[in-house]
């Protein structure tokens, strides 16, 4: 099965699981498609390389909304902090409902990895020179540690960069210190160790 339909089957399943186990963790929802949504618009994003001038403004359009929303996958890492909600007190055993969130919480996380891997690969073999899709890919990485940094400490969803530009500019540059940098920074590698242990996967025979 092509890994596509593993992941629509998967985002599926995961959303399906949301509605009886939405009490505690009531972004999932929201957050599981933030998610997804960047990795059907990857499919989508060589179809959209211009090969003639009047093709360039849709794929500029095209181009900034991928970029734009594509940090809500590798966000979701970031929801293991929700972890907290629970005590997890092994001297007390293994209480049910919180490994049960545990496992919902860590499932959706695992997906939203899957679906950056993915995406990776296809931006990786996005042009015929290797060269400028690693560009692509470092640009990217850096843009969604920036993102992540937005969504996480200043609650801000992608669209607000649409209708709020100037504002959200404003908030950045006020929050954006020598703590938020070294965020910025543990989010980029943490990306790039990741890419590198599923390329490394991907090379053993």
């Amino acid at each position: 099965m092509q890994s596509r339909y593993v992941a629509r089957i998967l985002f599926v399943l995961l959303m399906l699981l949301t509605l009886p186990l939405n009490h505690f963790y009531n972004f999932m929802a929201l957050n599981l498609f933030l998610a997804y949504i960047p990795f059907e618009l990857v499919l989508l994003l060589k179809l959209f390389i211009p090969k003639r001038k009047f093709e360039w403004p849709l794929f500029i359009i095209f181009a900034l909304i991928f970029i734009l929303i594509l940090p809500n996958t590798f966000y979701m890492v970031t929801d293991l902090i929700h972890l907290n909600q629970f005590g997890f007190d092994i001297y007390h055993g293994a209480r049910p409902t919180e490994w049960m969130y545990f496992t919902f919480l860590v499932s959706g996380v695992l997906f939203a990895l899957y679906l950056y891997a993915l995406i990776n690969m296809k931006l990786l073999h996005l042009t015929d020179t290797p060269v400028f899709n690693y560009l692509i890919v470092t640009f990217l990485i850096i843009t969604n540690s920036l993102g992540i940094f937005m969504g996480r400490f200043l609650r801000l969803h992608t669209v607000y960069l649409i209708n709020q530009p100037l504002a959200i500019l404003r908030d950045v540059m006020t929050l954006l210190d020598a703590r938020g940098v070294f965020f910025i920074i543990l989010m980029a590698i943490l990306q790039v160790l990741f890419l590198i242990l599923v390329k490394g996967v991907r090379m053993v025979k």
